[in-house]
């Protein structure tokens, strides 16, 4: 049973890990449509911080990677020993399982759901999840997922997620379109009126995900990148405004790396799991 979020799984199915014109439809209506030096710049600094993050576990991780769909993140695999990934659709396990047909090291690909993982306590040095938790519609779904990341990660290890931040400072009208959809009465009336998006989303607020993190050890947020989906693909960096822009965001992005993560779009939540279980354990042995 998915206790996540059936309509999500349905759609990476029937729809999301199929092939159109040469590439997923994931990839058309999520990717980047303007690849220009400082979008693959900013890039390559936020994958260099989920390195760094994951690295505090080590550098010969056995590392598990969450919703990694048909698209695992294969510049986890320089830290690791051992891969493992997971996603409640088995068409997209079946796309990544090709896509680590050149791949050396031990690896393994499980259909799991993300709620309700099928690995003991403290399996893994490290488990990473990105763009995935905010499919799930019901915080309480959420909140189960963040509790098993951190149960299969051993005392010492890293959970890292990147995930959306739903009330950017900078995007004032994005900012309250989010709020105007958490408001109970308003939100159930706009859910009506607006259009069926392709997915569920419901990304929770920063405090909010950062204290149930916190429930395994301190968590450290940094920005992991401050424009939305729609100025990412659609505003360019090499004319008109989008040029200018651009530039503030990438001046931002480098030189304020916490202060980015309240006032863009993305973030990247880091925790490094307390010690304090194990010494417990065998304090009581």
């Amino acid at each position: 049973m998915i206790t996540g979020s059936p309509e999500t799984q349905r759609f990476y199915d029937e729809t999301g890990w199929k092939e159109q014109d040469g590439a997923p439809v994931d990839r058309h209506l999520f990717g980047v449509t303007e690849d220009g030096p400082i979008r693959v710049e900013l890039h390559h600094l936020h994958q260099g911080r989920v390195l760094s993050a994951l690295s505090k576990a080590g550098n010969r991780l056995n590392l598990l990677e969450c919703g990694c769909g048909g698209s695992p993140e294969k510049d986890l695999l320089k830290l690791c020993s051992r891969y493992t990934g997971v996603d409640f659709s088995e068409t997209g396990l079946q796309v990544a399982r090709s896509s680590f047909a050149d791949v050396e090291i031990p690896h393994e690909f499980r259909t799991a759901d993300v709620c309700a993982l099928p690995f003991a306590d403290g399996t893994f040095d490290a488990a990473y999840s990105a763009q995935m938790i905010y499919h799930l519609d019901d915080p309480s779904a959420q909140d189960a997922a963040l509790a098993e990341l951190l149960r299969v990660v051993r005392p010492g290890g890293v959970v890292v997620l990147v995930t959306a931040n739903p009330r950017p400072l900078v995007f004032p009208l994005r900012l309250a379109r989010r709020l105007a959809a958490d408001t109970p009465l308003l939100g159930a009336l706009l859910n009506r009126l607006r259009p069926k998006p392709v997915l569920p989303y419901k990304p929770m607020p920063i405090g909010w995900t950062r204290r149930r993190m916190a429930r395994g050890g301190p968590v450290e947020v940094l920005g992991c990148g401050i424009p939305s989906l729609s100025f990412y693909r659609h505003v360019s960096e090499f004319k008109g405004p989008g040029k200018f822009l651009w530039s503030c965001i990438r001046w931002l992005d480098l030189n304020h790396p916490k202060l980015s993560a309240y006032l863009g779009n993305y973030v990247i939540l880091s925790c490094r799991k307390s010690q304090q279980d194990a010494q417990a354990k065998r304090a009581i042995a």
